[in-house]
């Protein structure tokens, strides 16, 4: 190919440029921003949910890893010098023990048994974030004996998705009964707190002290104990250390005891697949009747073009030229709005979900891989009509009928 023939596609998507219509032109490129906006949106949104999941799990629920008994144990026992011998491990910055109460919570005529943990408050500080969600009241002091906190799906209220299994309408200084072996104690609500994970917030907590003197020796024992790393990632790595170092246990990582929130993640992603592959679609459909509208209007200049000696890899070439230039002026222009407007309006004002506040998380890889997918379906959108044209005979194409 000689340096004339190099030339010719870019002189003829320069000419095209030049003296297009220009509003034209600037539509093209908005409509392809839209179409690229969305993808990553979508993509970003679904990013955001899933991280939000994932640490609401980790931040309100199970900590990063959770050791549970043997199969043959109902406790771990000797739990204060297990946990000392955890905090040697690296990368673990704390663990709590839990204790599940085996008792039901009564408020007025309502009587359930909903899940009752006795904490250690200020071991349960370091490993989740109970206590920077109380909504009203306060959280339980270490040598709180009389005092309960419970979520808000078991207080209940306007807007609980549980409410019609809760205590309707219970606020702080209501007085509860507990029940526990066959033993009755009065307790305070101190405290209601509200994560926005509903498994969380269908919890209710006690001290350790409070079950102690209902089930007095009921002390260093621990249904399970959840602990908190350094960072996500570690958490294989961290649980061999456990298992080499002789601690006994089954220990389960955060990403085990998620559950049906695991389940859900997976559906986000299963959804994000099918918005992706519509957004391509969009893109697509847009390239193809764009450029097939002006190759229908340019068909006998096209036909002139060939008969003159112009080859048709030379026609297809600058038609693919024109895609790239329509696909990336059009994301870039969707990257500076989606960054400059999209991205810093959600930062301030996240979507509420029932799971949480969700923020718009960019994933590089997947920006960039949504980029060039971008692009190569533009071109190939693009390149349909033009083979077509350069495939039909010259005198079909001069001769318009």
């Amino acid at each position: 190919m000689s340096q004339v023939e190099q030339r010719i596609p870019f002189f003829w998507v320069n000419r095209q440029l030049r003296r297009g219509n220009k509003w034209t032109l600037l539509l093209i490129v908005f409509l392809m921003a839209v179409a690229f906006i969305n993808l990553i949106f979508i993509s970003s949104l679904f990013n955001g949910i899933v991280d939000n999941t994932n640490n609401q799990v980790i931040d309100t629920f199970s900590g990063h890893l959770t050791i549970f008994p043997d199969s043959d144990q109902d406790f771990i026992n000797n739990v204060d010098q297990l946990i000392a011998d955890i905090k040697k491990i690296s990368r673990v910055e704390a663990a709590c023990p839990e204790i599940l109460v085996q008792g039901t919570l009564k408020y007025k005529n309502i009587k359930d048994s909903w899940q009752i943990l006795a904490i250690d408050p200020e071991k349960s500080k370091q490993v989740t974030n109970v206590q920077a969600n109380i909504t009203s009241g306060q959280y339980l002091d270490q040598d709180d004996k009389d005092s309960i906190i419970i979520g808000r799906q078991i207080a209940g209220g306007e807007g609980v998705e549980d409410n019609i299994f809760s205590f309707k309408d219970a606020v702080v200084g209501d007085k509860v009964t507990l029940s526990l072996a066959g033993v009755e104690k009065e307790l305070i609500i101190k405290g209601i707190f509200y994560t926005k994970f509903i498994n969380t917030d269908s919890r209710a907590f006690i001290t350790e002290a409070t079950l102690q003197e209902i089930l007095p020796g009921f002390t260093n024992q621990a249904n399970y104990i959840n602990i908190r790393l350094d960072k996500k990632g570690n958490e294989d790595e961290v649980r061999n250390e456990l298992a080499e170092t002789g601690i006994s246990g089954n220990i389960y990582t955060w990403q085990e005891m998620s559950g049906l929130m695991d389940q859900i993640t997976d559906s986000f992603l299963s959804i994000d697949i099918i918005f992706t592959f519509v957004g391509m679609l969009i893109a697509a459909i847009t390239i193809f009747i764009v450029i097939y509208i002006d190759i229908s209007d340019k068909r006998q200049q096209i036909g002139i073009l060939r008969a003159i000696g112009i080859k048709p890899y030379l026609i297809r070439g600058a038609y693919v030229i024109q895609t790239v230039v329509y696909s990336v002026a059009g994301i870039l222009l969707g990257s500076i709005l989606f960054f400059g407007i999209i991205v810093p309006y959600f930062n301030a004002h996240p979507f509420a979900l029932p799971i949480g506040d969700s923020t718009l998380i960019i994933d590089w890889v997947d920006f960039v891989a949504r980029f060039e997918s971008v692009i190569l379906v533009s071109i190939l959108a693009g390149l349909i009509p033009a083979i077509h044209i350069t495939r039909i005979k010259i005198l079909d194409a001069i001769w318009r009928r």
